[in-house]
């Protein structure tokens, strides 16, 4: 680099010999003193630093699943965040919410949500928000089943606290006249902000982001019939709801491709595969560091196969970058036994670490991990903030969370377990739901944890 850099510096600065008058040095014909010539020097020298630095190199690697399976059998632990949204100076319960008839609440039960159903994509989606928006008639059967539990409905709007009241009463008035609940056991209030906002003091950036989020209702109990505490800490969230569903191309039938650095280091990349009889796929561009690639679409009508697989990319210098691996895949049936899954959730840009769900993931999913199954975590953020934060965020929750795991399993008979990792950030493709309403970008705030029978 030092070579690299005094090329530069002697191109463009010559000496001229001295005078009488004193050392001069010359630039582009004109006479400077020396206080300025070396002035001039740093900041050359400083500017040819930047244009020397090497690039990073990126890092190719390639995680292939033992075996890929089409389709899982999925028991969830689906969790039932416990607010409802409104629309900006609106205290109407929005559309996509599902709200009921008197006569269709009596026949409503909350399993009729648990019911096996299909379901597209290889994470959640459809299935899992048709559950939320049922909330309130989820919210209104429990109450019927415990007639003795109470709940508080704080509603919040940047318009003023009797704004937030009228959104409250409107929740209350809709769980009396359809689900026939006493009005003595629902109390409102109304507020600026819920007690947990997402805009907070000195918030400058996607406000109308944050502000979306922070128009709502927060159902608040102390009745264990109702609520669950989540994190170790005074935060509750509804009972999650029970969920039995086919999973499609589940993750962990996903071969990952991992190309550390590309974020900072290249244009973009792609990725060329071959098979056995030299029929080549192609994939991207992409410019994440992270990508992962259904080995239901790489093996196609193949039962198994070896696959060479080739990342190409492009520095930001116009460098060119080929780099090889390659993989074994081999088709299995439907295993028999289900798999398992929990979610964790947080608020937006939330303090506390995964850390303080410890005791949930060791005592309450731990013991559910059979010998040689595997673990499968994978986190995610919403798309506010800075991509490089959310990046780095999702990927300490995963890590933490393998760790709890870890020295839960050390302390355990269990044996043969096997983790696979992913975290995806704010990418969209991977992202366990859309991005346009408030409700999905908080349930995207997660690390999902998957538990397959091996």
């Amino acid at each position: 680099m030092k070579d690299i850099m005094k090329v530069n510096i002697f191109r463009v600065i010559k000496r001229k010999p001295t005078t009488t008058l004193g050392r001069w040095t010359y630039f582009m014909g004109i006479p400077l003193s020396v206080g300025l010539a070396v002035a001039l020097l740093f900041v050359l020298f400083m500017r040819d630093c930047k244009e020397a630095v090497v690039e990073r190199e990126v890092q190719f690697s390639v995680r292939a699943p033992k075996a890929v399976i089409t389709k899982h059998r999925v028991r969830e632990t689906f969790p039932l965040r416990n607010y409802v949204f409104f629309e900006a100076g609106s205290s109407k319960i929005p559309d996509r919410y599902v709200v009921l008839t008197k006569n269709q609440a009596a026949n409503f039960k909350e399993e009729q949500l648990q019911e096996v159903q299909p379901k597209n994509g290889s994470l959640r989606s459809i299935r899992q928000m048709n559950v939320y928006y049922n909330i309130l008639n989820i919210l209104g059967d429990r109450m019927k089943r415990s007639p003795r539990t109470l709940i508080s409905l704080s509603g919040a709007s940047g318009q003023g606290p009797e704004q937030g009241r009228e959104r409250a009463e409107t929740i209350k008035q809709y769980l009396v006249d359809a689900f026939g609940i006493d009005g003595s056991r629902i109390t409102t209030e109304g507020r600026d902000k819920p007690r947990i906002p997402s805009e907070v003091k000195g918030a400058t950036k996607e406000l109308a982001l944050l502000r979306d989020e922070d128009r709502r209702v927060d159902i608040e109990s102390n009745s264990s019939e109702l609520m669950i505490q989540v994190g170790g800490g005074p935060h509750y969230m509804l009972k999650p709801v029970q969920i039995v569903t086919i999973v499609e191309d589940p993750l962990d039938s996903h071969v990952l491709i991992n190309v550390v650095g590309a974020r900072e280091s290249l244009k973009s990349w792609s990725l060329e595969i071959t098979d056995e009889r030299g029929n080549v796929h192609r994939f991207g561009p992409s410019i994440w560091d992270h990508e992962s690639i259904s080995g239901k679409t790489i093996l196609g009508d193949n039962s198994q196969g070896n696959y060479k697989l080739v990342m190409l990319g492009e520095t930001e210098s116009g460098k060119f970058v080929r780099k090889e691996s390659s993989v074994y895949l081999v088709r299995r049936d439907v295993p028999k036994k289900e798999s398992v899954r929990f979610s964790i959730l947080f608020d937006f840009d939330q303090s506390k670490t995964i850390a303080s769900y410890e005791k949930f993931l060791a005592e309450v999913v731990t013991p559910l991990i059979p010998d040689s199954g595997i673990v499968v975590i994978h986190g995610h953020t919403d798309i506010i903030g800075e991509e490089e934060y959310n990046d780095s965020l999702s990927s300490q929750r995963v890590h933490d969370a393998q760790s709890i795991f870890e020295r839960a399993i050390s302390n355990s008979s269990k044996r043969g377990i096997t983790f696979q990792t992913l975290a995806c950030g704010e990418n969209i493709q991977f992202a366990p739901f859309d991005i346009y309403f408030p409700e999905e970008r908080f349930y995207n705030r997660t690390v999902i944890i998957d538990i397959v029978p091996n």
